[in-house]
């Protein structure tokens, strides 16, 4: 995946992101499915991924690199959730959610197309630079087309 394609995805995101603005209230915080988490959740797990990114990850990518396992899903995800529910409101967790790929956008810009070829590890789990933003984008994908499908079902 060449720089330009991460830039792109990411530019495509904000604007999808500022898209559920439009989403009611109910509709947000309701489960997608029974016993699954709601739309305001599996919004914020999306950025609070991106924020560890941003903060534990990218800044310590280097060639070599053996950085902190990541966090325990289940906890981390919980606490995602929690945030959406209980702490922030609708647009202010979009809002955030565009701030903080805006900040990934400039990390990336600020790339050579070699620096996508840095291997590191993240506990056990090997990457470059490119494999990782890679699932990254698959999991911002996975989550929005659930969204969408959540999304148009009710708008029908």
């Amino acid at each position: 995946m060449k720089k330009e394609q991460i830039i792109d995805h990411h530019e495509s995101f904000k604007m999808w992101l500022n898209e559920l603005k439009s989403i009611n209230k109910e509709e947000w915080l309701q489960p997608m499915e029974s016993g699954k988490w709601s739309i305001a959740a599996n919004v914020s797990h999306i950025i609070k991924w991106d924020q560890y990114s941003l903060q534990e990850i990218l800044p310590y990518v280097v060639e070599g690199a053996e950085l902190t396992p990541f966090p325990d899903f289940k906890q981390f995800n919980g606490e995602a959730e929690e945030y959406a529910h209980r702490v922030v409101k609708q647009e202010d967790l979009v809002e955030e959610g565009i701030r903080t790929r805006n900040q990934i956008i400039a990390y990336v810009k600020n790339l050579s197309e070699n620096d996508f070829l840095q291997a590191f590890k993240v506990g056990d789990q090997h990457f470059t630079l490119e494999e990782f933003f890679e699932d990254f984008i698959g999991h911002d994908k996975h989550h929005q087309e659930q969204i969408e499908e959540v999304v148009s079902l009710e708008r029908t």
